[in-house]
């Protein structure tokens, strides 16, 4: 039997629904380029509550943090939100996730659906003995707001000033009467807000159900297309697709992470080696002519194959097929020219940067006045 979310019950009214980490969830309520385009062009609403939420206290949280993670947990400011990974001894990318820090000895962690469950074996199977981590995922609720309106739609229900609260940062306030955790995050690439709301679970949804109605008074309620979408036309990747367990932050090109002089975490020894940090394939993007590439199809050139698609989709804002690619070192420079078979004709095209968009006219960065 599936799982389902505080806002089912909506989803089942409104929306395609469809299986996704086990549980049942929006596809689309109108359609995936409607919403996609939504959130790009105003505000888009998403319900995440899928996702894991660990509470991570005491006054070994940050020591035991700061073995878990690549990025230097200590350093961090209160109120920061930092995208780091979980690895394994080998340095492969176990999850990755974001960790919120409340206060020196108080951490939210979010991590991915599919791999909440064995995040949290990981976790616990490194922990101090005696320290606990509480699984907030069944008492508490996540709705991501995104795009250039999402504080427009927000803002009117929030007790905090969203003015005030800059890009990865959180901080606890009140949401439409409901205690919440509000972060200045997302998966899209746009400027927005991801919203767990305490105290609200599946026989009491009321409190979620609540703050998402609202919200849905003045965003576009998106589902799990125009997610995929969107993070793809932004170049984020998705963990079992464009990085997993086999892949490194190198190849990940998620070395960033990875803060210097660190040692000591899970996985640094195997990231210590010469090899790893100069692996024989990375993540790219990937623009075609024409066509839609998608998972598994072969990147090719006029010497054979130089790398594969990890995930590929049409983009609604450039209007051609785009992709997340690994692909050999020797190919890997923006402006490479190569070729993917699609519907058995080879289709040229060219790594790139992502995002695929220009970001003076999408994304979090572009110009005001836009």
């Amino acid at each position: 039997m599936l799982s389902t979310t505080q806002l089912h019950s909506y989803h089942a009214q409104h929306a395609k629904l469809t299986e996704f980490a086990g549980y049942e969830m929006p596809l689309w309520y109108t359609a995936t380029t409607d919403e996609h385009l939504a959130v790009r062009n105003a505000s888009g609403i998403f319900d995440v509550s899928h996702m894991g939420r660990f509470m991570v206290e005491g006054r070994q949280a940050t020591d035991f943090l700061e073995g878990l993670v690549p990025t230097n947990v200590r350093s961090q400011p209160l109120g920061k939100s930092f995208y780091t990974l979980l690895l394994n001894d080998r340095g492969g990318i176990i999850d990755d996730l974001i960790i919120e820090k409340l206060s020196d000895d108080s951490y939210m962690v979010v991590v991915n659906a599919a791999n909440a469950q064995a995040d949290m074996r990981h976790m616990v199977a490194h922990s101090p003995e005696g320290f606990e981590i509480e699984d907030l995922t069944p008492s508490t609720a996540m709705i991501a707001i995104q795009g250039p309106k999402a504080s427009d739609s927000l803002q009117p229900l929030a007790a905090l000033d969203l003015g005030q609260l800059k890009r990865f940062r959180c901080e606890q306030t009140d949401v439409a009467g409901q205690k919440a955790l509000v972060s200045r995050t997302g998966y899209t690439g746009e400027d927005g807000f991801e919203v767990i709301v305490y105290g609200t679970t599946n026989e009491s949804p009321e409190g979620a159900l609540k703050v998402w109605e609202k919200l849905a008074a003045t965003s576009t309620p998106c589902g799990l297309g125009a997610r995929d979408s969107l993070r793809l036309e932004a170049g984020l990747p998705l963990h079992g697709s464009d990085i997993d367990q086999s892949t490194n932050p190198f190849e990940a090109d998620l070395a960033w992470v990875i803060s210097a002089g660190k040692v000591g975490f899970i996985g640094s020894a195997a990231l210590a080696d010469q090899s790893a940090q100069n692996p024989s394939g990375i993540r790219r993007g990937l623009v075609l002519d024409s066509g839609i590439p998608r998972h598994g199809f072969e990147v090719r050139d006029g010497s054979g194959v130089v790398g594969k698609v990890t995930s590929g989709t049409f983009s609604p804002i450039i209007r051609k097929g785009i992709a997340l690619c690994r692909v050999t070192r020797g190919k890997s420079d923006f402006g490479t020219r190569v070729s993917v078979k699609v519907r058995e004709a080879a289709q040229g095209g060219s790594i790139t940067k992502p995002p695929f968009y220009d970001e003076q006219l999408y994304g979090w960065k572009r110009h005001k006045d836009n």
